[in-house]
This record gives structure tokens, C-alpha cells and sequence, in this order.
């Protein structure tokens, strides 16, 4: 086989040996040890990356969480806490909401922080995480991450794309597991209707849900519940999209290590397999709003521009800018929209927490 020095060589000597679904080909393109898009270099969520994300986009964000953690160890009762975040990418949320604690928490109590990341040298899965009392498990944008299959309905028979010796599209008569997840939530896709779906969605969230016996599990992640997700008045052609430079396309083939592969989550899936865990679903709606009902205006970005003093032309600018990101968390048209966050729970009080009130 020929020498590997990029991702193309990857792929070309694994389609030597025949035709690779793409579920198979996002798994290698984002995860290879050596070329793949999360592995590569410097993580690439960011302003100057190709995505944007809510910890990337402002300092508010880690605000709003850190006031959730807070709430959560004043809740819990004794003993110790700890708060894991999977996949961490880059790190940025847990430190800054880790390092708020630093001072005000007795160290005795925690909270401990965590990282699990499965492309880095923290703790590689929630199992690893050492044991506590009470456990605050999140994640922002971990599930549409995961490598998923595109499939199509063609007349009665349900297709899956794969991904031929050229580097281009066929298809074959999907296999049973796939048959078996339509089926078993009664969607009947339409003739030339596409879906993207994952198997790992559920799998790993009951792997987070047993682990919270006492503490709260948090999700933020793009996605629908699973009537919206697969609706084809909306969604003909699925949700799968490629990020490359802060521009999203549906070329999914081109530049194979080099772009971000994605796609919306059922957050159906999720919920169905947390209540089946013995987790309780206390909130699921837009991160506008659970944002707000964790207090983020207290922010000093969100400090009335009356009672805000500056120096120069250009602290005013960099003022403006940040305070403008800050908005996008909760504006209609802003990323606070388009995710969605889920928390469940378990051996904690159900009602009376912040993010359970009406603010719209």
C-alpha cells in the first residue's frame, strides 16, 4: 500500500479494498489518529476557525453556566461534587467555569472538574471520571459530532450512501439496524426523502445517564425532536452539512480532514433513553431561553450603554463588538435559537431550579 501522508492516501488505501459506507468515511475523516479534522492541530471551533461556538462566541456563556453549577452544589446537599464536561474540544468552558471556584467553594466540597475527550489525553469516557456524590454531567455540541449515516428512501426500500473508489456517491439497500430505527419510532420517510441519523446517539447518552445517580445531565446540541427532525416538508434532504472558514455547505465529500461533518441529533432518542434510564426530564427548549433563565443579563455586557464609561475609540469598538456576540446567545436570529438543551435528572429536586422559569 502506498505511503500515508495526508487524508486522501487514508482513503484511497482503505477504498482499495472496496467501496466504504459514509458513516465509516465521517468516522475517519473527523477521528484518524494522525489526519482526522478533530486530531490534526489547533481545535477549530473559534471566530478565526470554521464554526463558531457558544463558549467560543462569548464570555457570557461560561457566566450563565457557571451561575447553573452554583445553584447545583448549593442544591445537592453534602458530600462532593463534581462537574465533567464531555467533550470538551478545547477546554475553555470547564476551565473558566472551574476556575470561578477556585476561592468561594471549600475545597472539601468541590466542585472537582473534569474533561473527557476521546481525541486528547484527559479522561477518554465517562467511566474513567473518578466517583462522587453528586455529578454534573454536560455537553455542548458533543452528539452532532458523531459519525452518522445518510440515507434515502427509494420507492419501498430505505438506501444508505457510500462512498465509491472515486470519492464519490453510490448507494445500497441499508441494513437492518437502520430499517429497525425507523420502524421502531413509526417514521415513513418519503420516495427521495433523505435522513441523517446515528446509532451512537442513544448509546452514548445511556452511558452518560447511568453514571448520574444524584446530579443533573445537560445537553446543548443542534437538533429537533424527532417528528421536526424527520418532517419532509422541512427536512427533504436531511440535515448533514459541512463548516469550513465560517461558510456551511453540502459538499459532504470534498476536502476530506479538512472540514467539519455534521449533523442534527434527535433529540427524541435522547430523552426516550434518559427516562429509561430512571432519569427525569425537567427542560427541553431553545438555549435563548434557558440562558436567560440562568440570569445572563447580569452580565456587565449587558450593562445599559448609558451606564457604560470608556476611554478611547477603540475600547469603545472592542466594547461594542463583545457586547454584540453576547446578544447572538439570546437573540432570534442568534446561535441561543438554533440549539436546543436538554437537562434531565436524578436524585435531586425536580422543581424550583432557575432555568425551569418562564422568561417568554
Amino acid at each position: 500500500m502506498a505511503a500515508e501522508q495526508n487524508m486522501r492516501d487514508v482513503l484511497r488505501n482503505m477504498l482499495h479494498y472496496g467501496e466504504l459506507s459514509f458513516r465509516d468515511f465521517v468516522e475517519v475523516a473527523l477521528y484518524h489518529p494522525q489526519f482526522g479534522y478533530y486530531v490534526r492541530g489547533p481545535h477549530p471551533a473559534g471566530k478565526d476557525g470554521d464554526y463558531v461556538t457558544s463558549p467560543k462566541l462569548s464570555p457570557v456563556f461560561a457566566y450563565g453556566f457557571g451561575k447553573l453549577v452554583r445553584e447545583f452544589l448549593s442544591r445537592v446537599g453534602g458530600g462532593v461534587s463534581s462537574v465533567v464536561d464531555v467533550g470538551s474540544g478545547g477546554g475553555e468552558l470547564i476551565r473558566d467555569v472551574g476556575a470561578g471556584f477556585s476561592s468561594s467553594v471549600p475545597a472539601e466540597a468541590g466542585p472537582y472538574i473534569y474533561e473527557v475527550d476521546r481525541t486528547s489525553d484527559t479522561y477518554r469516557t465517562i467511566d474513567d471520571v473518578p466517583k462522587s456524590d453528586h455529578i454534573l454531567i454536560y455537553s455542548n455540541e458533543l452528539f452532532d459530532a458523531f459519525p452518522f449515516a445518510r440515507l434515502v428512501q427509494r420507492s419501498e426500500h430505505l438506501h444508505e450512501l457510500w462512498v465509491n473508489t472515486d470519492l464519490d456517491w453510490s448507494e445500497r439497500e441499508a441494513a437492518g439496524p437502520y430499517e429497525d430505527y425507523f420502524a421502531a419510532r413509526g417514521i415513513e420517510l418519503l420516495d427521495g426523502q433523505f435522513a441523517d441519523v446515528s446509532l451512537d446517539w442513544e448509546h452514548e447518552y445511556r452511558r452518560l445517564a447511568k453514571r448520574v445517580e444524584s446530579g443533573l445531565l445537560v445537553t446543548f446540541d443542534y437538533g429537533f425532536p424527532e417528528k421536526q427532525l424527520f418532517d419532509p416538508r422541512i427536512r427533504r434532504f436531511g440535515t448533514a452539512a459541512s463548516y469550513s472558514k465560517q461558510r456551511v455547505t453540502r459538499d459532504l465529500l470534498a476536502n476530506p480532514g479538512e472540514q467539519d461533518l455534521t449533523a442534527h441529533i434527535n433529540f427524541t432518542d435522547l430523552i426516550r433513553a434518559g427516562e429509561e434510564e430512571g432519569l427525569t426530564t425537567l427542560y427541553f427548549d431553545r438555549q435563548a431561553k434557558f440562558l436567560l433563565s440562568l440570569g445572563i443579563t447580569d452580565h456587565p455586557l449587558f450593562t445599559p450603554v448609558t451606564d457604560v464609561s470608556i476611554d478611547s475609540a477603540e475600547e469603545g469598538l472592542r466594547l461594542l463588538e463583545a457586547r454584540e456576540e453576547a446578544r447572538r446567545l439570546i437573540l432570534p436570529d442568534g446561535i441561543g435559537e438554533d440549539i436546543r438543551v436538554l437537562v434531565q435528572a436524578r436524585g435531586v429536586p425536580l422543581d424550583g431550579w432557575s432555568f425551569q422559569r418562564k422568561v417568554f
